[in-house]
């Protein structure tokens, strides 16, 4: 617990942060944080999401919840498509200089707040100290807002409620910057972690309204990316899905179907996950070993038809995959899914057994499977 909470700390009042407009950089170029590579991809956020969201219900903290509440808000703002799906990414660069658009010099700050307003802003998030990047700001937290405001005598509540109108003028001014591109296309997999991130923040806020953009995802991945068949396309774009679906599209996109179904007890989540777990089942099974390869029985032919365990910036589809059976054996009472759920984890057991902490939620799954208390367990775990 104690690990999991310093390293929300430290991402939410690092760079890696978007401090003004919400959501989270792709990456930190360091250890601690601050400096991103400044793309915003929807995996990252849609994970992140789901993460700050569960940290509040274990935790109460209010800052946590505020950070899975900027994410939503940026998403919803800028990443969101009319049909009710959502982007890929934004690009890092604007005219070919990285972070231009998310970068602030002193005198662009204070060039747009009053005097007092900016001594404050400069003080919490580090400006009145020296650049940190290539002569300009990353914005971060320089230090609690507890003891900013105990610095200016002033209650918590009344310091944060001014620091948001400034931010508030400072996206303003930003928001009149030229853009970085963002990358349109929806992909069905990232939907599907986006999905899940609205959906988890919904139940445990208890807010409709990231609900009901969960549902708006769902059923446009499921009217533009699922064939007449009911197969599953990976990419939509321009008013055209292409590509046959991956293993990771299936599962991600599942385990954002049962997020919602846990959010709403509405069945056509589940009625819709049931039949794409079945689809993902008669292709991508693998009859020998047990587990699901990355591509389908009839993709184009490959030297290798990889099958991966090892969770990296996404999960692992087998992992997710996983979990998703367990969800779906508990709230159906299939044996055959829990002992696909079984076969899947077995398939890998050399690798978890040697490198657990490559296969994290692999783990998460085989735990929900053993202890047989999936019927409580969060979609996908």
């Amino acid at each position: 617990r104690t690990m999991l909470v310093v390293t929300l700390e430290k991402m939410a009042a690092g760079g890696i942060r978007d401090h003004l407009g919400g959501g989270f950089h792709r990456y930190s170029t360091d250890r601690f944080w601050r400096i991103p590579h400044f793309e915003k991809m929807l995996y990252d956020n849609g994970q992140l999401a789901s993460v700050y969201a569960e940290a509040w219900q274990l935790t109460a903290r209010d800052d946590f919840r505020q950070v899975a509440e900027e994410i939503l808000a940026f998403v919803g703002r800028e990443m969101t498509d009319p049909c009710g799906g959502f982007y890929a990414a934004i690009d890092a660069e604007t005219d070919g200089d990285e972070g231009a658009f998310y970068v602030w010099t002193r005198q662009e700050a204070k060039d747009v707040l009053e005097p007092a307003e900016y001594e404050r802003f400069a003080a919490v998030y580090g400006v009145d100290g020296p650049p940190n990047f290539e002569k300009r700001y990353v914005l971060e937290l320089a230090r609690p807002l507890e003891k900013s405001a105990e610095r200016e005598r002033m209650p918590l509540a009344v310091f944060q409620q001014r620091l948001e109108a400034s931010r508030e003028k400072l996206l303003a001014v930003r928001g009149r910057r030229k853009r970085p591109l963002t990358d349109t296309k929806i992909l069905t997999g990232w939907n599907g972690l986006m999905i899940r991130g609205f959906a988890d923040a919904g139940r445990l806020f208890g807010n409709e309204s990231y609900l009901a953009a969960a549902r708006r995802a769902a059923d446009a991945v499921l009217q533009h990316l699922r064939t007449p068949e009911g197969r599953l396309l990976h990419s939509y774009t321009s008013g055209q899905a292409k590509l046959n679906a991956y293993l990771d599209d299936y599962a991600f996109f599942v385990d954002g179907l049962l997020a919602l179904h846990r959010a709403t007890d509405e069945k056509k989540w589940l009625d819709a996950a049931v039949e794409l777990t079945a689809v993902q089942q008669r292709l991508f099974w693998d009859d020998g070993a047990g587990g699901f390869f990355f591509t389908s029985d009839d993709h184009e032919t490959l030297l290798a038809r990889p099958k991966d365990p090892i969770d990296s910036a996404t999960p692992s589809g087998n992992s997710v995959a996983a979990g998703n059976l367990a969800y779906l054996a508990s709230a159906l009472g299939d044996p055959d899914d829990r002992s696909r759920a079984e076969k899947t984890v077995t398939a890998f057991a050399r690798f978890l057994n040697r490198s657990p902490a490559a296969m994290p939620r692999m783990v998460v799954s085989w735990s929900a499977i053993k202890s047989q208390k999936v019927a409580g367990a969060e979609p996908g775990q």
